[in-house]
C-alpha cells in the first residue's frame, strides 16, 4: 500500500484584514509502513492568544505519539492494539500538556491559565499495514471515502455543543473529550481518500450536503487531473473558501491510496 498526502493552510481572509496570523497547523510523517497525518485549530481569541503556537504543538505530539504506537510491541495483535489504543486519549494531552510546559518555561504565567492560551483543537490519522486509527478532539471534520464514492464518518459527531463551542486540549478534563476509532483493515475495505479539515472550510459551504459534495468533487478532480496538480492549486482554492466563505483560517489535507509513490513533503 502507498499512501499520498496532499494538503496546503491558509491564513483567513478576516484575519489578514485584522492583522492576525494563521491559527491552523498541520504536518505528516512517513516511515517504516506507517502514515500519520496531523491537523490543529488553535482558538485564536484573546483568551488564547498563544494559540497558534498551542496548534503547532498538538500537531508535533499527535505525530510524535501515534508514530511511537504504530511501532510499539504490540505486533498485528488486534486485541493488544485496541488495549493500547485506550491510553491515547490521556497519552496525548499529557505529551500536549508537557509541550507546552516547555515553551512556557520560566514565564510568569499563572500554571492554571497556561494550557489555555494555548488551546487547540486536533484532529489525526495514523494508517498502517493492518488498521486506520482515527483521532479528534474538537470541531474540524475527519471524512473517510472508498474507492466507490461513498462517503462515512469513523468518529462520532458531538451533539452536545452549540453554536461555535467546542472542546479543546486545554481543557481541565481534556481526555474525556478525546475521541478515537480503530478500523482494521481485515473487516472494511481500504480508504481510497482520507479528508482532514479545520471548521473553516465547512463553514464555509451552506450546509453539509455542499460541504460533503465538494469533499467527494476532491476525489473526483484527483482521479482526473492527479494529486500533483491538486497540489498546485490546493492554496488558491482554499484562499477562495474563505474569502467568499467563514473568512477564518482553512487548512485541508487528505491522505490518498495511490500507487504513485511520490511524496510531498510541507514547508
Amino acid at each position: 500500500m502507498n499512501w499520498q498526502i496532499i494538503g496546503d493552510s491558509v491564513r483567513g481572509a478576516s484575519h489578514k484584514r485584522n492583522g492576525k496570523p494563521n491559527q491552523d497547523a498541520w504536518s505528516f510523517t512517513q516511515n517504516e509502513g506507517c502514515t500519520v497525518l496531523a491537523v490543529a485549530d488553535g482558538h485564536g481569541s484573546s483568551k488564547h492568544y498563544r494559540s497558534d503556537v498551542g496548534a503547532k504543538l498538538a500537531v508535533q505530539a499527535a505525530l510524535e505519539l501515534l508514530n511511537d504506537f504504530a511501532h510499539a510491541d504490540t505486533g498485528s495483535n488486534p486485541r493488544q492494539i485496541k488495549q493500547a489504543a485506550d491510553y491515547l486519549p490521556s497519552q496525548l494531552v499529557q505529551a500536549w500538556r508537557a509541550a507546552v510546559d516547555n515553551v512556557d518555561e520560566g514565564q510568569t504565567i499563572i500554571p492554571k491559565e497556561r494550557y489555555s492560551i494555548y488551546g487547540t483543537t486536533l484532529l489525526a490519522v495514523l494508517i498502517s499495514a493492518d488498521y486506520a486509527l482515527y483521532l479528534q478532539i474538537g470541531d474540524g471534520d475527519l471524512l473517510v471515502l472508498t474507492e466507490d464514492g461513498q462517503l462515512h464518518t469513523p468518529l462520532p459527531k458531538n451533539t452536545n455543543l452549540i453554536a461555535n463551542e467546542t472542546y479543546s486540549l486545554c481543557e481541565e478534563k481534556a481526555i474525556y473529550h478525546v475521541e478515537f476509532s480503530l478500523q482494521f483493515f481485515d473487516h472494511k475495505p481500504l480508504p481510497a481518500l482520507i479528508f482532514l479539515a479545520t471548521d473553516g472550510y465547512a463553514n464555509s459551504f451552506t450546509d453539509s450536503v455542499d460541504f460533503q459534495q465538494a469533499v467527494q468533487d476532491f476525489q473526483g478532480q484527483i482521479a482526473t487531473h492527479g494529486a500533483d496538480k491538486i497540489q498546485d492549486c490546493l492554496a488558491d482554492w482554499l484562499n477562495e473558501t474563505s474569502e467568499q466563505g467563514s473568512g477564518d483560517d482553512v487548512t485541508v489535507a487528505m491522505v490518498l491510496l495511490t500507487a504513485d509513490t511520490t511524496i510531498m513533503q510541507p514547508e
